[in-house]
């Protein structure tokens, strides 16, 4: 069967109008270029986003993306310096035109991700363009932009009241999502919705969704340069409190796979990726915090006891259970566990504390970047990116308007211009660090002391 599509005038009223119905009429039609998905998954407190490891699943084929991409052998899409992954895409992989496409897609697999978890998508930095003539990544002209369509606004009636979600650990009030919204990547960064719901898992925490990207200028009407573009994301949960690690997204528009592949090279490096990245470390937590939700309390205390209890071997899945570091689980790790309870008498809190868990900034000496996931300022929070220059001197590189998410964030004073960030974790450290505005996004270090712990803002 064959299906006819209606004809697009030429006003932008109808031209938009055409556009949503192509979204919808395309999504029945089959997809033949070869493309990456990103895997999703959880691990305690954290979320992940990777290459699909699924094996036979459409958008799964890393290894037959790399051959027809023409990387090297052993070379994998991570870019060189912040090894980022880098998901390859091609704006000519739907039938309706040479400007849309609907990958990469998001997926989870069975028990990958907790029953009915809310899964957002955040848009960050700015989007790049390579332009073939000169064999160079820069900032995007101002006459274009990709629009991602299709993430959904969410409200805030998301319940985690045990006896109001019939004993799931979250469930959600009907009309939680409201109207397709959508997010603008552009060179001067990002604008409209910066973060949108992608999907919820099912009862099983199985997820997989296709949102829509479009190349398009600034009145919204498909088209651009030819070229490569690029841009960056990242994924956020509504049950976790760490989101994943940014990745990457690289478009083809135009350009034949030979230029292509010189674009993604240009990020990856000419050398060999032999081996996939590591699997991430859950972030640090506190002794006795076997649950991951930021203190150590009666459930905490509750779960070492059970394990205790079922005689469970020590493994990487359960080794915060062993709080004495014996080497056993055992009932000691339990009183232990209640000894180092970070809430009065070790009770249930009728309301989240505020987190002991709050390194509102990590620090990865291998790429010189400086996270700060919150930073409080004139009663307005932002997430930030710096890049280290020197021994002394960080550069601003990102700066994006956000919601409050930490209990102790970093305070910037515009008066004085100094960042006072309470702890950086670094290399399994914690630094309280003072920086000040030097002037045309430049940072210097005033104060850099080791801490014993977090600031613990508990009573």
């Amino acid at each position: 069967m064959r299906l006819r599509l209606p004809p697009c005038k030429a006003s932008r009223f109808s031209a938009r109008f055409c556009v949503l119905l192509l979204i919808a009429l395309l999504a029945m039609q089959p997809v033949s270029a070869q493309h990456l998905d990103v895997e999703v998954w959880g691990q305690g407190n954290a979320l992940f986003a990777g290459f699909c490891r699924t094996t036979a699943a459409v958008g799964c084929d890393l290894e037959g993306l790399a051959d027809a991409l023409g990387l090297p052998d052993g070379t994998l899409p991570i870019e060189a310096i912040t090894k980022k992954r880098i998901f390859p895409v091609d704006f000519r992989d739907l039938s309706g035109g040479d400007f849309s496409t609907r990958n990469p897609g998001f997926q989870s697999v069975r028990n990958a991700l907790l029953p009915y978890e809310l899964l957002s998508y955040r848009a960050l930095g700015k989007l790049k363009y390579w332009d073939p003539a000169l064999s160079t990544w820069n900032d995007a002209p101002p006459n274009v932009q990709i629009r991602l369509f299709g993430g959904l606004e969410a409200s805030a009636e998301i319940l985690s009241d045990f006896s109001q979600c019939a004993g799931q650990l979250l469930c959600f009030s009907e009309n939680i999502l409201g109207f397709d919204g959508s997010t603008v990547f552009s060179g001067n960064g990002i604008h409209g919705s910066q973060e949108l719901v992608v999907d919820i898992t099912d009862a099983n925490g199985i997820l997989h969704t296709h949102l829509s990207f479009f190349l398009e200028n600034q009145d919204g009407e498909t088209g651009g340069p030819d070229g490569a573009y690029l841009i960056e994301m990242q994924l956020v949960s509504n049950a976790r409190f760490f989101p994943s690690d940014p990745f990457l997204v690289l478009f083809n528009a135009g350009i034949d796979s030979a230029e292509f592949g010189a674009a993604l090279k240009s990020l990856t490096g000419e050398s060999g990726n032999n081996d996939l990245p590591q699997q991430p470390e859950l972030p640090i937590s506190i002794p006795g915090d076997v649950d991951l939700d930021g203190d150590v309390d009666r459930i905490d205390v509750a779960l070492i006891l059970l394990a205790a209890q079922n005689n469970e071997m020590l493994n990487v899945s359960n080794a915060a259970f062993d709080v004495d570091k014996d080497g056993f689980i055992t009932r000691d790790d339990a009183l232990l566990a209640k000894t180092l309870c970070t809430l009065r008498l070790c009770s249930i809190p009728v309301e989240a504390p505020a987190t002991a868990l709050n390194a509102a900034a990590t620090y990865d000496d291998t790429s010189g970047i400086l996270n700060l996931n919150d930073i409080h300022t004139d009663g307005r929070h932002y997430r930030a990116e710096l890049k280290q220059q020197d021994d002394r001197t960080f550069m601003l590189t990102t700066l994006q308007p956000d919601i409050s998410r930490y209990a102790s964030p970093a305070q910037y004073d515009a008066v004085t211009g100094l960042l006072e960030i309470q702890a950086v974790f670094v290399n399994e450290k914690f630094y309280r660090v003072t920086l000040k505005n030097a002037g045309n996004s430049l940072f210097t270090v005033e104060s850099l002391n080791e801490i014993d712990a977090l600031p613990n803002q508990i009573d």
